[in-house]
């Protein structure tokens, strides 16, 4: 499956290895947009490669961004399954 192409409010990481990444973009998209969304486990082509999830890695993630994008943000994080 494929998610299309990334856009200025839509980016793509591979997996949550790629979160410092991930804050830059996130912090990149609301300064210019104010709104955005980014999932894990999709290459920057949209094709889906999935990654396993854990309750912990869901915490990971919510603290580093909290703790690296400022102002401070309360996004929405949680874990979508596709075809399965």
């Amino acid at each position: 499956m494929n998610l299309g192409i990334e856009t200025e409010t839509l980016e793509f990481k591979k997996s949550t290895s790629e979160l410092k990444e991930a804050c830059v973009s996130i912090g990149a998209i609301l300064n210019k947009h104010g709104v955005g969304t980014l999932y894990f486990g999709v290459k920057s082509n949209g094709d889906i490669v999935g990654q396993d999830i854990s309750e912990k890695s869901l915490r990971d993630v919510s603290q580093k961004i909290s703790q690296s994008v400022r102002p401070q943000i309360y996004p929405v994080i949680c874990k979508e399954e596709y075809d399965g």
